[in-house]
């Protein structure tokens, strides 16, 4: 019996095979991940838009509704028991919709908080007009508080350069309409 040619093939593979394989997905990998990053923004930048819009058209539609003020202001601890609203700080650190029944832009006495938006992930910024640095206020007709032919805006920018994404712009009109374009101020 010879016992030195009976080798069996055990399926698998060899090492060559598998420096290929590591080095095409290494490859792959090294093209995919930069363009993940920037599908993850781009869809963040999107899904923070989308929300201060919300905002803006939950506030006018309950103002109609309701037929008092409604405001959204920037807000220090919106997801808190009591949000209220802050002059310090960015609206990055989120916002709340509430029925302004009191001092504008302030939530006193019988305000009621109608929704709160927690703060933007990742480290997006947000960057107003003069018009809006603190609240906006809708009517009981649907107008804004911002005078005849004036527009507000809201630039949001993902905080981080050279990711060639763009930030989104929110803008309201004084008639209260409120739109997502391009950002009033450039994102670097």
């Amino acid at each position: 019996m010879n016992t030195y040619n009976t080798f069996r093939r055990v399926p698998g593979f060899t090492l060559i095979e598998l420096l290929v394989v590591m080095a095409i997905a290494a490859i792959l990998l090294s093209i995919a991940i930069p363009n993940f990053q920037t599908f993850v923004l781009n869809n963040r930048m999107a899904s923070q838009s989308n929300d201060l819009l919300a905002a803006m058209q939950l506030a006018r539609s309950e103002a109609i509704k309701r037929g008092i003020r409604v405001s959204v202001c920037k807000s220090a601890n919106p997801m808190s028991n009591a949000p209220g609203c802050t002059t310090g700080g960015a609206w990055a650190q989120g916002w709340i919709v509430f029925a302004d029944g009191g001092v504008a832009g302030e939530v006193d006495g019988t305000d009621a908080v109608i929704h709160s938006f927690g703060p933007l992930a990742g480290s997006s910024t947000v960057t107003t007009s003069a018009d809006v640095s603190d609240f906006v206020s809708y009517q009981s007709n649907g107008q804004t508080t911002l005078a005849t032919g004036a527009e507000a805006s809201f630039s949001i920018c993902p905080g981080t350069t050279g990711t060639g994404v763009a930030g989104r712009g929110v803008s309201i009109t004084a008639s209260g309409r409120a739109r997502i374009g391009e950002p009033a101020d450039v994102c670097s």
